[in-house]
């Protein structure tokens, strides 16, 4: 019994301060993001008229290639060298279109970085200051919890987030 009492006061003590917080909503909070996403907008607009430009290049060389070959006015070899310039200028489009996916998610990657860096430091300094063991992310991307079951016990930082990275 003594051994036990001595044991529950360290086991009490040793509990973890554990809190959890929306890293969406702290993003949402942020003035930045507001630019980020507008520029992040401007910058997919902008490659997506440049694929779109070169599809429809390609809409209209297939068109024409269309007309000319139920006009007659195509030999065989001239057709199979057409269709087989077409099938290339295809899998270059193919091509551009990945190569423009990537350079969208890049420049999502450059342009949001600095902001979640920002958001992890306020999150420490929060952390630090409250002096929590651990801080879970309330919700995945998609919506879905994280944490399916927090007791009123646990604290929300995000507002206090939100409060570190807005004050300035």
């Amino acid at each position: 019994i003594t051994l036990l009492l001595f044991l529950v006061p360290l086991a009490v003590s040793a509990q973890l301060k554990v809190a959890v917080m929306n890293p969406d909503s702290v993003l949402d909070a942020m003035p930045e993001t507001e630019q980020v996403q507008t520029d992040l907008e401007s910058y997919i607009q902008e490659r997506q008229s440049a694929f779109q430009e070169r599809y429809q290049q390609f809409i209209d060389q297939m068109t024409a290639y269309s007309q000319q070959a139920e006009a007659g006015n195509l030999s065989q070899e001239e057709q199979a060298e057409e269709e087989e310039r077409l099938n290339e200028l295809q899998q270059e489009l193919n091509s551009f279109q990945q190569r423009i996916q990537q350079q969208i998610q890049q420049r999502q990657s450059d342009l949001f970085n600095p902001l979640l860096v920002r958001v992890e430091d306020a999150m420490a300094e929060v952390s630090e200051e409250m002096g929590l063991d651990y801080v879970i992310n309330k919700t995945s991307n998609m919506g879905d919890p994280i944490v399916y079951y927090t007791s009123q016990r646990a604290p929300d930082i995000t507002q206090n987030v939100i409060d570190k990275l807005t004050q300035n």
